[in-house]
């Protein structure tokens, strides 16, 4: 992109605002007489070296004096107005979608209660496809109806949204949250990300939440990555996802991840390149289907088949049953891989499924989840073996 652009200045802490003063300032935003602003942080691919995303911060104020949305938010949320900000935000995300730099998504903040509001549906069904919105849920109560709550996300994600949950580690976005919902990706909170590079149980935090996100299928992103040690150490745990600002501050712009930074990661994943990687070991003629129905109808006698949904996302995995002439099986659930995920990692990840299941194929999908192919467990462990030599 090219772009040179300075990042917004931001308070992190708003403390001159006094409750009255951000009352009458939301006020003022849903009358249309002032207005709130997005800025937006890039996320970056940790493997690649590469801004894969961006996530849409909400500023009050003007100028250099924008402000951190926590005073206004909660100000809204007093006067009964959270849904009504929320999706005066919420509009500007969606509107600014069609800008956003290919292949990269755009991460918008909202609470999981709020996103049942009349205001809210109606925005979001308004949008019609929502494929490369990421909805970040971001909430410090707890969500009564986790059932409830995950139908409505489902019912997003089949219009081709992905989910995020944020500040995992601290508020309510603990393990049960992430078990419940399966987000596309886990935010960890940056009180566990701060100084990880000189505490190891802060370490060992990282290394665990990683593996366990990575076998729902899904990708771990740390917030707060501020020194080039926190990095080195976070690149060293295996972290795919990041986002802080030595990666790049909130702008009013799309910006680029600086190129020192770039070359850094680059220098730091380097040892690493040679080991082989998912997306090597993918057996593309697997068949895929979007109804079980219609195996029966598949030409040949294929051993797996995906099942996949109208995003071409899988969520079955149907395997031949080999003592029967006729096409019948049995429907296990499947296990993602991310194409530039090592063979190790997931040969490691695959080995903690229940045994009936454990050397069931692996499914690859790219980053927005859709299907790319199989990868039978028996050519990642030769493969993993023959590196390791």
């Amino acid at each position: 992109m090219g772009l040179s652009v300075a990042a917004v200045p931001v308070q992190r802490r708003d403390e001159t605002r006094t409750p009255v003063r951000a009352d009458l300032e939301v006020k003022r935003v849903l009358a249309g007489m002032a207005s709130a602003r997005l800025v937006y942080q890039p996320v970056v691919d940790l493997v690649r070296g590469e801004v894969v995303g961006y996530e849409a911060l909400a500023r009050f104020g003007t100028g250099g004096g924008l402000r951190a949305p926590g005073p206004y938010l909660a100000a809204a949320e007093r006067t009964g107005r959270g849904a009504d900000l929320e999706a005066h935000l919420l509009a500007q995300a969606l509107a600014a979608r069609d800008t956003v730099p290919t292949g990269c998504f755009l991460a918008v903040n909202v609470s999981p209660v709020l996103l049942a509001s009349p205001v809210v549906v109606a925005l979001l069904r308004a949008a019609g496809d929502l494929t490369g919105l990421v909805l970040e849920l971001t909430e410090h109560v707890p969500v009564d109806n986790l059932t409830a709550l995950r139908r409505r996300v489902d019912a997003l994600r089949d219009r081709g949204a992905l989910l995020a949950l944020d500040d995992t580690g601290a508020g309510w976005s603990g393990l049960r949250q992430v078990a419940e919902l399966r987000p596309d990706i886990v935010k960890l909170d940056r009180s566990l990300v701060s100084d990880v590079d000189d505490d190891e149980v802060k370490q060992g935090l990282v290394e665990l939440v990683g593996q366990f996100v990575s076998r729902l299928g899904s990708r771990l992103l740390v917030e707060g990555v501020e020194r080039f040690e926190e990095l080195d150490a976070v690149v060293r745990l295996g972290v795919p996802l990041a986002q802080g600002w030595l990666l790049g501050r909130p702008s009013l712009r799309w910006s680029e991840l600086p190129a020192g930074v770039a070359a850094a990661i680059t220098e730091r994943t380097t040892h690493t390149d040679a080991r082989p990687r998912i997306g090597n070991q993918v057996d593309r003629t697997a068949p895929c289907v979007r109804h079980l129905a219609t195996i029966g109808f598949l030409p040949g006698e294929p051993r797996d088949v995906v099942v996949v949904d109208g995003r071409d996302r899988p969520h079955k995995l149907w395997v031949r049953n080999a003592e029967d002439d006729q096409p019948s099986g049995w429907v296990h659930p499947v296990m993602t891989a991310l194409a530039d995920e090592q063979a190790h990692d997931v040969v490691a990840r695959a080995m903690t499924r229940p045994a009936q299941t454990r050397f069931d194929p692996l499914v690859c999908v790219d980053a927005t989840g859709a299907y790319v192919g199989l990868v039978h467990v028996e050519h990642l462990v030769t493969a993993a073996v023959t590196a390791a030599r």
